[in-house]
């Protein structure tokens, strides 16, 4: 008789719960609660140290939203009396008006306005001019002599008519006084709590001098309203916005606007092709209909029809097509000399796409695409013969396309070649030279070769040892998911 297995309850109980739908998340107080002459209507959420609900005022049927203090360790409880304070005193349109407040359980509350959330995602036509109401918002906290230091769109709710408000001012300070502020200490020029370094504000938003040094500036606020605008388009914002975002989010605080004004009128102005187009757009639909009474007319006057264009090769692959289809309409191309074309038949052969993986055919098409001045295709050939994919290894040759690829401007080219430079492979060492290389690519914004100037600060290759320097460049290559920047941040 066969032997029946043994069942694992705990695996199965583990199991079972895992396909239990999460339950909602809950705050200490349950709808119909009273604090005072407040009663608890819904729980609205959780952040580091409250809960946010939304209460009606049982007196005079006045709504709000109340922010309950349930974990005043870790200084939290004087960041808390800090935003209360703030919202209580500074009586400006950027903030929440305030209604009351009170204690329960000793624990602090007060009652603000309620304010709606931001939609999720916000129309992309909506984003400027709303970006630009957050930053007139954040220059009248600017006016008032106070920074906010924790800008980000989970921050800024709405008013019924659209405006925007600037919400958490737990790091808020004055403008002028230490950065650190009544309830950061710091260590290292970082900010701690519990004994973490963790910055001063959120780390996809706040600015450099506010995570490394715990400084902040109007200028750091600036920098955020560069993130936020940008996290709205969904990290893809218009060619015609990226100069503000660009400028906006420069590293050094000198480098960007003056102010949170300068800012939207940077994006306002940047925002003009828009309507510009939309004008030329309604002048197009205006022709069209006038067209076919003047069309006679103005045929005789500009005669016979020129021949139809040339059709346009798309070397890149369709929505609806397959890699194996994809592979075979761009050969063709390839053998007619089209480098791009030759640039993707290349990466189908090296990754297999389509095709079983070739990396012997993958370098005829790199090394014919580099041999016609395409700088991607001489970075890809430097790595396959300093690998030796596809080809005899050889570090000379490799160092020879990685230079005209540097030459071309190819940030990856740069930093490989600054690799070699470094560690004498494929030329004689030069940390010198192999530094200045990176730091080229770098201030270009290249992560690897940031990380690699932050490595080179770290063991004083090429350049003095300067380990604050050092996590400059490794936090800037972090902020862009560079994965050995953030493990060696991890790891100091």
């Amino acid at each position: 008789m066969a032997e029946i297995a043994q069942i694992d309850v705990n695996a199965v109980e583990a199991w079972l719960d895992s396909r239990r739908p999460e339950e909602a998340p809950r705050g200490k107080l349950v709808p119909g609660a009273t604090l005072g002459e407040w009663q608890i209507l819904a729980f609205l959420g959780r952040g580091l140290s409250s809960e946010v609900y939304r209460v009606a005022n049982m007196r005079f049927g006045q709504e709000g939203a109340l922010k309950l203090l349930v974990d005043g360790t870790r200084g939290l409880k004087e960041r808390f009396l800090v935003e209360s304070e703030a919202i209580r005193f500074l009586s400006i349109k950027a903030l929440p008006r305030f209604i009351g407040a009170g204690e329960h359980c000793g624990m602090p509350f007060y009652v603000m306005e309620y304010l709606q959330p931001l939609p999720d995602p916000m129309p992309r036509h909506d984003v400027p001019e709303f970006v630009c109401g957050v930053a007139k918002a954040v220059q009248a906290l600017h006016d008032a002599g106070y920074i906010h230091r924790d800008l980000k769109p989970g921050n800024i709710l709405r008013r019924v008519n659209g405006e925007p408000v600037l919400i958490d001012l737990g790091l808020i300070k004055k403008r002028g006084e230490g950065a650190s502020g009544p309830v950061v200490r710091t260590a290292r020029g970082i900010s701690m709590v519990d004994g973490k370094p963790v910055g001063v504000g959120t780390l996809d938003y706040a600015a450099p001098e506010q995570l490394l040094k715990g400084e902040a500036s109007v200028q750091s606020d600036v920098f955020a309203l560069g993130k936020i605008l940008r996290s709205l388009y969904e990290g893809n914002p218009p060619h015609s916005v990226e100069p503000v975002i660009a400028r906006a989010t420069r590293e050094l605080p000198g480098e960007r606007y003056a102010s949170a004004r300068e800012f939207a009128k940077a994006l306002r102005r940047r925002n003009w092709p828009r309507i510009a187009l939309a004008l030329l757009a309604c002048a197009a639909i205006a022709c069209a209909a006038l067209l076919p009474f003047a069309w006679p007319r103005v045929a005789r006057a500009i005669g016979p029809r020129p021949d139809p264009p040339k059709p346009v090769f798309v070397v890149e692959q369709r929505p609806d097509e397959t890699e194996s289809a994809y592979l075979a309409r761009i050969l063709p191309l390839a053998h007619r000399g089209n480098v791009l074309a030759q640039i993707a038949a290349a990466e189908a052969y090296f990754f297999g796409r389509g095709t079983q993986t070739n990396r012997e055919i993958a370098v005829t098409w790199y090394r014919s695409a580099a041999e016609a001045g395409e700088p991607d295709a001489q970075a890809s050939l430097g790595l396959c013969l300093l690998r030796g994919y596809g080809c005899a290894k050889d570090e000379l040759e490799a160092v020879k396309w990685y230079t005209k690829a540097a030459e071309n401007g190819h940030l990856g080219g740069m930093n490989d070649l600054a690799f070699c430079y470094l560690n004498g492979i494929g030329v004689e060492q030069d940390e010198e030279k192999g530094f200045q290389i990176a730091m080229d690519a770098a201030v270009r914004g290249h992560a690897a070769s940031q990380t690699l100037v932050g490595e080179c600060y770290l063991d004083g290759r090429g350049v003095e040892q300067d380990p604050e320097r050092a996590e400059i460049w490794l936090y800037r290559a972090a902020r862009q998911n560079n994965k050995r920047a953030q493990m060696l941040l991890r790891t100091r």
